[in-house]
């Protein structure tokens, strides 16, 4: 057994506040942000003595697209100038860049308006019918030559920000506060000034990657997590990213720093991979998977701790279980006074089950109304609850403990990649 005991808690609490620090600037990959924060997890590395396992020391390059704004978002409609985030937010997987002045014109279930009325016009859909359809009528819009699309979105306390961006989208494509778009909306011809400085580009970034030989070099164990958030606004609205992912990262740093301080051989090797690019589409953890630094045979990613007071529960990676390293951690998990949540995410586990390796990505799933939200700005350090961090570090140690005395857990694996 590994002694797990003697973790640094105001150690691992710093490193959350570092990686969600104002010098950071909310780690969107691809930026000098998300670079400060490669540095300082590589040089984590190295001083708790995990060995190089980049292409080039501990990094390895990984070309990540996304949806970056280069400049403040604009949006007055007739007097009114709007709140970017709070009454509009743009949706970037749909969404161009650009800046539209012109009319507003008014589009409801039903209506059978020529082309002429819609080209070169900013159109609000204030009210969706029950079986509207987002994809096929942004591609109608762009197609009939309408200029921006405001599309009412709900009454949130703040609209959640994504970088997930296609260089497909045609037309700036935008989220609106429901009260707005109703109001405006029965005033066809308003004036509309949209400026959506938004660039989908692909930019350089890097996974970080450490490792600790054990002594079957024919097993590995995968500990990950991604680094990367959304970056803060060009406005200066900040997006710390507390809870995704500095949350996990650290955890997966200090499980790093004590299994290097063992006083004897692991029986496996463990590497250890701060994955880029998960926010904009799992590119750090696609490449991770596709081209390992030595065949993997089980992972382990965690994603998100700190939503609520306790850690009630976890999601698990899966929607029922699949294979021995999904019942282990669910036995684990419940051995804990935790429920297991049967749940396929969107993390970055995905990548690693669909190359069929033995894999689970944890992370809390929240269970209460007031749970804070991740992907806006309430995801800062003043949100973050560190019991759940507490238990969730508890739980990755002992699943690693059961891995190192348990042999006959590896011996049910059933594939190597």
């Amino acid at each position: 057994m590994v002694q797990f005991a003697k973790r640094n808690v105001a150690r691992n609490y710093q490193d959350i506040l570092y990686l969600s620090s104002p010098d950071l600037s909310g780690r969107l990959s691809g930026t000098v942000g998300a670079r400060k924060a490669a540095a300082f997890l590589s040089e984590s590395l190295l001083q708790a003595g995990l060995s190089p396992a980049g292409e080039r020391e501990y990094f390895s390059s990984v070309n990540v697209p996304a949806a970056r704004l280069v400049g403040p978002a604009h949006l007055k409609i007739g007097d009114h100038v709007l709140q970017h985030r709070i009454d509009f937010s743009e949706m970037s997987h749909f969404s161009s860049g650009g800046i539209c002045k012109g009319p507003l014109v008014t589009v409801r279930d039903g209506d059978d308006l020529s082309p002429d009325q819609l080209a070169g016009k900013i159109v609000v859909i204030p009210e969706l019918p029950p079986d509207f359809d987002l994809g096929s009528t942004i591609q109608s819009a762009a197609d009939l030559g309408v200029a921006a699309l405001l599309i009412e979105s709900g009454e949130p306390n703040w609209f959640h920000k994504t970088v997930f961006g296609s260089t497909q989208s045609r037309i700036p494509v935008i989220r609106l506060r429901r009260s707005i778009a109703k109001a405006v909306a029965d005033h066809p011809g308003l004036k509309v000034h949209l400026e959506l400085p938004l660039e989908i580009n692909v930019l350089a970034c890097q996974n970080v990657m450490g490792f600790l030989p054990g002594i079957n070099q024919n097993r590995t164990l995968l500990l990950c997590a991604h680094y990367d958030h959304l970056g803060d606004d060009p406005d200066g609205l900040r997006f710390p990213g507390t809870i995704d992912n500095a949350s996990g990262v650290a955890v997966i740093l200090e499980v790093a720093r004590l299994l290097a301080k063992r006083e004897y051989a692991l029986p496996f090797n463990v590497l250890v991979a701060f994955l880029t690019g998960e926010e904009s589409g799992l590119w750090g953890s696609k490449q991770f998977a596709s081209n390992p630094p030595m065949p993997l045979t089980a992972v382990v990613n965690l994603d998100c701790l700190g939503f609520e007071t306790e850690l009630h529960a976890l999601r698990i990676g899966h929607q029922a279980s699949g294979d021995w390293l999904t019942e282990l951690a669910s036995s684990v998990i419940k051995n804990h006074g935790v429920d297991v949540r049967w749940l396929a995410g969107g993390d970055d586990s995905v990548a690693f089950i669909q190359k069929g390796i033995p894999t689970i990505g944890l992370g809390q799933k929240p269970t209460l109304p007031e749970s804070t939200s991740i992907h806006t700005v309430n995801d800062s350090p003043d949100n973050l609850h560190l019991k759940p961090i507490e238990k969730g570090y508890a739980i990755v140690c002992d699943l690693v403990n059961k891995l190192v005395d348990s042999p006959h857990f590896w011996d049910q694996e059933n594939k190597n990649i």
